[in-house]
């Protein structure tokens, strides 16, 4: 998974931090224990780290903390791979990858894009879930498997009903395949930018949020995540009894520059800004798509190349609802088909499905924290008043 070269000295930094503030206790015989015990966990983590760092995780609760000391990655359950140059020998012409920036409607966008391909048959073609139909190659579904051990895993999986997990997301009756992601558009080499130069012929939807929205979604998100899940997970992400006022801040500040989501907005917004005029990119935003739910199907239709009757049309706008999809959340939860011993989700009920209105962002954040986060946006889009502008408010790209 993680590369842990530095894992020893990762542990022993943090030991020798510890130690050089602990030698100012006046008491010897505990200095000595206490140097002698800190050191030997040191050890012990760069240890495991090294051979199998995925026996963190069944420490509960806090067994994240010493995976991420060591370098493993965070989120834990994220991987590179799929996509990396060298990689994408699994993608066919004509798959289309939705990577639309966290908490920006992804599950949305997954589940319409299946409905335009199927254009709306649900007897023939039903959803089931979304980890199912519209899977996400780099979330790895069980600790200690890498991309090769899960690309297997992809076509050799059989459901507990019976049937053949590759059915879902490979089923030979579609007009093309949909993968999640969350990536920026280098992130997918030369899969995007000239059509003559392209390795394959992939389609990318991508989309983007009002900040303060984005990060108002994030509040209630960690909080949704199911207990099998976490422990799954070492505890991560961490659960919180703390007021959501609290929360709220805490995201804001993860989310500036230098904070660990911080790449989900300006970075992940001048990534596909730069690209948005290929012929193999749709650029969204949120705030349209909720306004004009019927435009945005038929623009999505029409990028993906499938051609709609009005019924079909009206059929679809109908099930990329709000309602449509609340009714049915339990679709929404993110199952692991991967990972047999895991009969959970990833979600609580009516964890993911929410209103998502544009302007949620009001009720969390105070008129100081707005201003500074509007402060930020200029500096990272000042120079180009237009994506300055539509970052914020969307519109005509």
């Amino acid at each position: 998974m993680a590369s842990f070269r530095n894992a020893e000295y990762n542990a022993i930094l943090f030991s020798s931090r510890y130690l050089k503030n602990e030698r100012r206790i006046k008491m010897p015989a505990l200095s000595k224990f206490v140097t002698t015990t800190v050191l030997t966990v040191a050890i012990a983590i760069g240890s495991i780290a090294k051979c199998k760092p995925e026996l963190f995780f069944k420490i509960p609760h806090f067994g994240f903390i010493p995976w991420a000391m060591s370098g493993g990655a965070m989120p834990p359950y994220i991987i590179p791979g799929p996509f990396e140059e060298g990689n994408t020998d699994w993608l066919k012409d004509g798959d289309v990858v939705v990577s639309v920036a966290a908490k920006s409607g992804t599950t949305w966008m997954l589940f319409c894009s299946h409905q335009i391909r199927v254009k709306g048959n649900d007897e023939e073609f039903p959803y089931g879930d979304v980890s199912l139909s519209t899977p996400w190659p780099e979330f790895i579904q069980t600790p200690g498997d890498d991309w090769e051990i899960q690309k297997e895993k992809y076509n050799t999986t059989i459901l507990p009903d019976g049937t053949t997990y590759k059915n879902y997301w490979d089923n030979p009756g579609y007009p093309f395949r949909v993968f999640k992601s969350h990536n920026h558009a280098e992130s997918f080499g030369n899969l995007i930018g000239d059509k003559n130069l392209r390795k394959k012929n992939i389609r990318f939807l991508a989309m983007t949020r009002y900040g303060l929205d984005q990060i108002a979604s994030m509040v209630p998100f960690f909080l949704s995540h199911s207990s099998e899940f976490r422990n799954l997970w070492g505890g991560f992400p961490p659960a919180s009894s703390a007021p959501i006022r609290e929360l709220a801040k805490e995201r804001l500040e993860q989310c500036k520059p230098g904070g660990i989501w911080f790449d989900q907005f300006f970075p992940y917004v001048n990534s596909w800004w730069k690209v948005k005029d290929e012929d193999n990119v749709l650029f969204l935003h949120y705030t349209d798509a909720k306004n004009d739910l019927p435009g945005t199907v038929s623009k999505l239709a029409k990028f993906f190349g499938i051609d709609l009757t009005e019924k079909e049309h009206e059929k679809i706008v109908e099930k990329c609802g709000f309602k449509y999809m609340k009714d049915r959340e339990n679709m929404f939860e993110y199952t692991l088909p991967l990972n047999p011993d895991i009969q959970g989700t990833v979600m609580m009920k009516g964890g993911l499905i929410r209103k998502g209105e544009h302007g949620d962002g009001k009720e969390y954040f105070t008129e100081q924290e707005k201003d500074e986060w509007h402060k930020i946006e200029e500096d990272h889009y000042g120079d180009d008043l237009p994506k300055l502008n539509w970052a914020r408010n969307g519109g005509d790209l």
